[in-house]
C-alpha cells in the first residue's frame, strides 16, 4: 500500500510523519521496532516518515508496511532546519487502523467486497483492490451468540 498518510497543511513546507503505537513508543524506521523516543541516542531523524508535498496544502506519505497490524497514532511535524529534529513543532495527528497490508475504515468494510465461509461463519472483509484481506470477522459459535446448521 501506499499514501495511507494524508495531511492539509499549507504547501511549501517540509512535513514528516512519525508513527506511535499505543504503549506511546516511536517506530525506528532503520531499526524496524518500536522503542522509546530516544533510545539509544535516536532523535526525530531517526523516526520521520517523509511526506511528499502534493500542492494545494495537501501532504502524502506511506505507512510501512512492516509495521505490523493494530492502532496507531501517526504524528505530523514541520521541519525548521536541515534534518527533522526533537523541537520541530507538531501540526497534526490522528489514529489509524493498521491491518498490516492497508488501513481499516468502516468505508472500506461497508463498501468494499465481503466474502463468507458458509461453513465456519468467517467473513472475509476486502480492500479496494479487492484482493487483499483487510479483515476476517469470525463468528462465536456458542449459544448466547449464535446458532447455525451448515447444510
Amino acid at each position: 500500500m501506499s499514501n495511507e498518510i494524508h495531511v492539509d497543511y499549507s504547501s511549501g513546507n517540509i512535513l514528516y510523519a512519525v508513527i506511535r503505537n499505543d504503549a506511546g513508543q516511536v517506530w525506528h524506521v532503520a531499526g524496524q521496532a518500536f522503542e522509546s523516543w530516544g533510545a539509544s541516542g535516536h532523535t526525530a531523524d531517526d523516526y520521520d516518515i517523509a511526506l511528499t508535498d502534493s500542492s494545494g496544502s495537501h501532504y502524502l506519505g506511506s505507512f510501512d508496511g512492516n509495521i505490523p497490524g493494530g492502532s496507531y497514532s501517526i504524528q505530523v511535524f514541520r521541519r525548521l532546519g536541515v534534518n527533522p529534529a526533537d523541537t520541530d513543532p507538531l501540526v497534526s495527528s490522528r489514529q489509524i487502523l493498521w491491518t498490516g497490508s492497508g488501513e481499516l475504515t468502516a468505508s472500506k468494510i461497508l463498501a468494499n467486497r465481503a466474502v463468507q465461509d458458509k461453513v465456519t461463519g468467517e467473513i472475509d472483509y476486502y480492500d479496494d483492490d479487492g484482493q487483499t484481506i483487510l479483515l476476517t470477522h469470525t463468528m462465536g459459535d456458542t449459544q448466547a451468540y449464535l446458532t447455525r446448521t451448515p447444510n
